[in-house]
């Protein structure tokens, strides 16, 4: 499976709460256009999913998009972006100040990312200035170390 969902299935899932695909080797995009919308003069360039708390994407190797039109999730809290190394823009609209600077969601509590090189090279967001803003929720995967202590047996 290329993609998950077509676009046009957006316009029914105002009510979705949690987008998480992992393990899926061939997804190139999560909510895909299809030829006929790509073509069209009317497409859609920008959708509110009012109640999306969590965005997880894991292991997809060959994810190249999320969507191709703009996505506005006020109530997102957690972003979650592992192992998704070709993924190089994250659709989603901050919600902007009145000096047109980005904010970030209220709801938003974490944003974990992996590998490092991804999060500081390689994504982009719809506002340029959005990654200095999201930075202070970024926790990003740090290789897990394995450590083996050897203790002395105890008599019983």
């Amino acid at each position: 499976m290329k993609k998950l969902f077509p676009l046009v299935l957006l316009q029914n899932l105002v009510n979705l709460e949690v987008i998480d695909v992992s393990f899926c080797e061939k997804m190139e995009e999560i909510i895909g256009t299809t030829d006929e919308e790509s073509s069209s003069s009317n497409s859609i360039t920008e959708f509110i999913l009012p109640k999306l708390t969590t965005l997880e994407l894991y292991k997809l190797p060959e994810l190249k998009s999320i969507c191709s039109a703009k996505l506005i999730c006020n109530s997102l809290e957690d972003i979650r972006v592992r192992l998704c190394q070709k993924l190089k823009r994250m659709p989603i609209c901050l919600p902007l100040l009145e000096n047109g600077q980005p904010s970030p969601p209220p709801s938003l509590k974490n944003i974990y990312s992996k590998p490092k090189e991804w999060w500081e090279t390689v994504v982009e967001w719809e506002h340029p200035n959005a990654k200095d803003v999201l930075r202070p929720f970024v926790t990003l995967y740090r290789p897990f170390v394995t450590i083996y202590i050897s203790l002395p047996l105890m008599k019983t």
